[in-house]
Formats: structure tokens, C-alpha cells, sequence
């Protein structure tokens, strides 16, 4: 066996091979101004492999990764009728999501919002203050399709005319929404408030050959009234997904989605067990035995379950930038009954500033793939 020193002799003789490759390959193609270009990207893709991180996406796709996310655009907009405390709302939306391979998927979503409202207060005439606690239950039902393009062009002329295009993936879900607030107001200008709120909704997505069921809960932050910061509170996502196809269960996901280190940035981590493989389906079978909505006492299971993913299975994280310039408008008046109208403008951006993976317990690797292709430099960390 070799010692360490000829190890890595050895493998500084293949990193200098792949240069003296790409300097050959690049002086054959390209001028002399472009060299430099060709060179400096073949000495980053050699010292990733020298530390053993994903490269390419060869070695993705031989680590059981699919493309990165490195960029989406989200655009929509909503209306909420409020009648006599009886809510009535819509919405519509678009999503682009640039992958790393170069493909680009197109989600369109709409939704419908029933629901209710009650709440107590206090006024103190003629002082003009007014203190108020006001709950809202919302039921809503979302639906939607997904288009998976090969290319930029092919998204923007899809975008311009689909009509009659078959979608890639159909979905659709039902849930609710429980949303509690408190508000303080002088003279009707308002003072302070603070509002958060409950999702949990169940759905299904359907599309080449495999339906996934799924479970998905978020709980927004506490967004104060007299945040200068602008856009919407922090909120964290949780959803388990289960994918069949015509043989049987093909695979079990959890995906997460919570704040990042820095304002402003929100990690993605999603966790992936093959249940194709009669171990990993034999280990999943206690928590998916039990009937949704899962009760507490599955949390062994759970943990369980979670290590085994992390030992056996995939582990992706994604770091995103996120630019949230999504406005609300609203007007309410009380004339014996309560009447409201809300509208709200959606403008989402998010890009990718890391991304990383563990596949069958291994150490993390880095995932330069999808950093080659946004422009990232390798971490130096």
C-alpha cells in the first residue's frame, strides 16, 4: 500500500495530466485571449476532484444527485373578499426555476381561499384607543402544472404561447390556514401588531409514470407592525413525500426550509431514502404503516427513520439568496357588518450561494456542478 506522500504525488500527476489536457484541447478551439478562461476552470475542476467534492455532472448523477435549482423568479397575485367575518379569496401565480443542467421548469398555480374570522377588542372614546385580538380560519385548495423545458428560449416562447402544451407534472392539495393577530391603534392610526399564522395541507403530484403523495406544514414568524425591514416574516416549511410508481414505493423525502445565517437567505435541505431497497423499505414501514396525520408517538420512528437517511441515503442542502419585494394593500370598514378587500402582489427571487451533499454516510462534498454554473468560486473554508 502506498503511503501518504505517494498518494498525493500520484494524484498532483493526474491534476497536472488533466491540465496539460485542457490546454491542448483549449489551444485547438479557441485564441490565444481565451487560454487563460479554459485553464482556470480545469484547475478548479481538478483540485475539486483531488478533495473529493462533486464536479461535474457526471459525478452527480453518479451519486444519485439530480441538477441543482440555481436561480427562480416567482410573480402572482391574490384577492381576499371579507363579508360579514366569511372570507373569499384567489390567487394565481408563475414560478421559472433555472436548473444547473440548463433545463428550466414553469409552475403555474392557482388557488381558492374559504374562510372565517372572530375576534374581541376594546375602544376607549373619546381618547381614540383601541386594542383588538382577531383569529382567522382559512381553508384553501391549490392546483397546478409543471412544465420541464430543455432550454432558456424554449421557456420564454412557452411562456409566450402554451396553450395545448401537456404538462410534465399535474398537482393539487387541500389545507388550512389559522392565522391569530393583535393590534393596537391611537386615533386609528395604528400602533403596533403582531401576527402569525399555521399552514398544513395535503396533496398529490402526478407525471411520468410516478404519483407522490405529500404532506406539507409551514409556520410563518411573528411579523410586528412597526418592522422597518420590509417583506414577510421569516417563516420554515416542512414536507414528506412519498412516491410510488407501477412497481410499488420507489422513494421517501423530507424537505425543510428555514432561515438562513444571514438575513435575507433561507437553506433548502431535502433527505432521500431508496425504498426500492427492501432494507431501507423494511426500516420505513413502522412510520408509514401509521395513518396521517402522524400522531407525537411516532417520533422514534421518526428520528429512526431520519438517521437511516442520513447513513444510507441522500442528504442535499442549497443556500439561497432571496429578494422578497411582494407588497399588500388592504381597506376594511364596519357598517354593522364587517366588510374587507385584500390584494396582494407576489415578486419572489432566489439565487443559489451554496450547495452541498452526503450520499451513503459520507463526509459532506461540496457541489461544484451547480457552482460552476452560477459563477461561485470554490470555498476556501
Amino acid at each position: 500500500m502506498r503511503d501518504q506522500s505517494g498518494q498525493t504525488s500520484a494524484e498532483y500527476a493526474a491534476l497536472l495530466a488533466l491540465v496539460a489536457a485542457v490546454l491542448a484541447g483549449a489551444g485547438a478551439v479557441v485564441g490565444p485571449g481565451e487560454i487563460a478562461t479554459a485553464v482556470a476552470a480545469g484547475m478548479r475542476t481538478g483540485i475539486c476532484i483531488v478533495a473529493g467534492d462533486i464536479c461535474r455532472p457526471s459525478d452527480a448523477a453518479a451519486a444519485g444527485l439530480g441538477p441543482c435549482v440555481v436561480r427562480d423568479h416567482t410573480r402572482g397575485e391574490g384577492l381576499t373578499l371579507t363579508v360579514a367575518s366569511v372570507r373569499l379569496g384567489a390567487d394565481d401565480g408563475w414560478t421559472a426555476a433555472t436548473r444547473s443542467d440548463g433545463t428550466v421548469v414553469v409552475t403555474h398555480t392557482s388557488g381558492r381561499t374559504v374562510g372565517g374570522e372572530i375576534g374581541v377588542g376594546m375602544e376607549m372614546s373619546p381618547l381614540g384607543v383601541e386594542v383588538g385580538l382577531s383569529g382567522r380560519l382559512d381553508y384553501r385548495f391549490r392546483s397546478g402544472s409543471a412544465w420541464e423545458l430543455p432550454d432558456t428560449a424554449s421557456a420564454v416562447r412557452f411562456l409566450k404561447d402554451h396553450d395545448g402544451v401537456e404538462p410534465t407534472w399535474r398537482f393539487g392539495d387541500a389545507g388550512s390556514v389559522l392565522t391569530g393577530e393583535a393590534q393596537a391603534f391611537l386615533a386609528r392610526l395604528r400602533l403596533a401588531g403582531v401576527e402569525s399564522s399555521a399552514h398544513a395541507a395535503a396533496g398529490v403530484r402526478i407525471g411520468r409514470g410516478e404519483t407522490t403523495m405529500y404532506i406539507r406544514a409551514r409556520v410563518d414568524g411573528l411579523d410586528a407592525g412597526l418592522a422597518v425591514s420590509g417583506g414577510r416574516p421569516p417563516s420554515r416549511d416542512a414536507v414528506v413525500e412519498l412516491t410510488h410508481d407501477a412497481g410499488g414505493r420507489r422513494g421517501l423525502a423530507f424537505r425543510t426550509v428555514e432561515p438562513g445565517a444571514r438575513e435575507g437567505q433561507v437553506v433548502e435541505t431535502v433527505a432521500r431514502l431508496d425504498l426500492r431497497d427492501p432494507a431501507n423499505l423494511a426500516a420505513a414501514e413502522p412510520l408509514l404503516s401509521q395513518r396521517l396525520p402522524w400522531p407525537p408517538s411516532v417520533s422514534r420512528e421518526l428520528r429512526t427513520l431520519v438517521r437511516r437517511m442520513a447513513t444510507t441515503g441522500i442528504v442535499e442542502r442549497a443556500v439561497y439568496d432571496v429578494s422578497d419585494r411582494s407588497r399588500e394593500v388592504g381597506l376594511a370598514v364596519k357598517l354593522g357588518l364587517a366588510l374587507g378587500l385584500g390584494g396582494e402582489e407576489v415578486a419572489v427571487d432566489r439565487r443559489l450561494v451554496e450547495a452541498s451533499a452526503w450520499t451513503q454516510g459520507g463526509r459532506e462534498r461540496e457541489r461544484a456542478d451547480c457552482a460552476v454554473t452560477t459563477g461561485l468560486e470554490r470555498r476556501t473554508s
